[in-house]
């Protein structure tokens, strides 16, 4: 199955301060290897892919060129500031679709996946799934741990892609670990699936002023244009308002590398349960499960326990706003 594909590259990922900041946001981090998270994501799925989007704040359009040489110049959705995702979405959707009507996968540019071959599977099936009929495909992935972070999505009862019953955002503990126990609630991994015409037109049902005001900067792009367009979630905008949406389950090893706790994951911990991430030595003593991070950018210690409190903190101590 064919499919063009869209990177989601404008977030700033301050939730790994001081690792990730504004000026050096998430997508570009060299987290292992000697490779970023959006080359990473870029290989992937280039050889699964008849074309590869990248769509990016314009202030890190340099950064993205030098990360990737090999991308079309026409092939970067430059965007004057941070909208969420359903502005560069929908975008991509209205200037897409006035190409072709062939499937279009979306997907977060700073995620991590340990079975390449078997998710570019997940994307085929996906993508085969909206081609057949006029839905949303999205990829959902089997809970590991009672994650309160993440959005669940529950779907029917069987094997390979099903209906999608409702969607749950970052629920309490007790549900998580509800949802653990049981067998079909996914996370959504955030990643999307249509043709350009279902795309439009499920914008159109669910959010019609959002799509307006996307159609309006394609045809006279400005930074006043982009700035009229609502900045939400294409989860809250769109998918959370359809009734007919279809989730590919999709075991490949993802990761969202959203939290220093997903981190701690993939990267493993010390005797002590700490994550240390360190650009220098550090020494690091009566410290028990806790995010130890350091980079040009500052310092943070923080305990596990309570980094959903992080967000705000992060935001006041480094200046910079999510």
């Amino acid at each position: 199955m064919t499919f063009r594909a869209v990177l989601l590259a404008g977030g700033a990922g301050t939730r790994l301060w001081p690792l990730s900041t504004e000026a050096e946001p998430k997508q570009f981090l060299r987290l292992w290897g000697t490779t970023s998270l959006l080359q990473d994501a870029w290989r992937r799925v280039r050889p699964a892919a008849s074309r590869v989007c990248v769509a990016t704040a314009e202030r890190y359009a340099a950064r993205t060129r030098e990360e990737l040489p090999d991308l079309p110049p026409g092939d970067l959705l430059l965007e004057p500031s941070r909208r969420n995702t359903a502005a560069a979405i929908v975008r991509a959707a209205v200037v897409l679709g006035r190409e072709s009507d062939e499937p279009v996968v979306f997907l977060p540019a700073d995620q991590t996946v340990a079975d390449p071959e078997a998710f570019a599977g997940c994307l085929a099936q996906a993508a085969a799934a909206a081609a057949a009929e006029p839905v949303i495909a999205l990829l959902g992935v089997r809970p590991e741990r009672a994650e309160t972070e993440y959005g669940y999505v529950e779907v029917e009862a069987g094997t390979g892609p099903r209906r999608v019953r409702r969607f749950v955002e970052k629920p309490s503990r007790e549900a998580a670990e509800a949802y653990l126990r049981g067998g079909n609630l996914l996370w959504n991994a955030g990643i999307f699936a249509f043709r350009p015409s279902s795309g439009i037109a499920a914008s159109a049902a669910a959010a019609p002023e959002l799509l307006e005001a996307c159609r309006r900067y394609v045809e006279r792009p400005s930074a006043e244009a982009w700035d009229r367009i609502p900045a939400i979630s294409f989860d809250y905008a769109v998918m959370e308002k359809s009734s007919d949406a279809i989730c590919v389950p999709c075991d490949a090893g993802w990761n969202d590398v959203g939290s220093y706790r997903a981190l701690r994951e993939l990267k493993g911990m010390d005797a002590a349960g700490n994550l240390v991430i360190s650009d220098r030595p550090v020494v690091v003593e009566g410290v028990r499960d806790s995010i130890v991070a350091v980079s040009a950018a500052g310092a943070l210690v923080f305990p596990f326990a309570r980094e959903s409190e992080l967000r705000g903190r992060i935001a006041g101590a480094a200046g910079e706003g999510k």
